[in-house]
């Protein structure tokens, strides 16, 4: 993960207000002789470093699984199961294994019910298709 938490010893030695009073004063002024341009690259300091670090944010969170924020997130399901293994479980549908419903997993249920509806359709006499995998 690239993303990083910016501190505030990183931004305040960035900022507009870490400048001398008089930044375009001579050194010998209490200044630091900055030009026009020198100005505008203190006044822009700050937001590209901000914009540099909501970058890496978006690149973590747009990442690959293996790379992604995702990856980081703990879902709380065991100690060490995190977001981006939840989402593998919801497309692979193992989820349904550990999903609690009425006391017993999910797919436990699932299949009580079907198992229901396929005695009740014995009992009227229908037969149901098989389910598609």
């Amino acid at each position: 993960m690239k993303a990083q938490k910016i501190t505030f010893g990183e931004s305040s030695k960035l900022s507009v207000s870490s400048l001398p009073t008089r930044p375009t004063a001579p050194s010998a002024f209490g200044g630091k002789g900055y030009t026009a341009v020198d100005m505008k690259a203190a006044f822009d300091r700050l937001p590209l470093f901000i914009i540099e670090r909501y970058n890496a944010l978006l690149d973590d969170i747009s990442a690959e699984p293996s790379a992604s924020v995702s990856q980081e997130i703990k879902t709380g399901i065991t100690e060490t199961h995190t977001l981006s293994e939840l989402f593998s479980d919801i497309t692979s549908g193992s989820i349904l294994n550990y999903t609690q419903a009425f006391g017993t997993t999910l797919a436990e249920y699932l299949l009580a019910i079907r198992n229901d509806i396929d005695e009740l359709a014995r009992k009227v006499g229908i037969t149901l298709g098989e389910a598609e995998d």
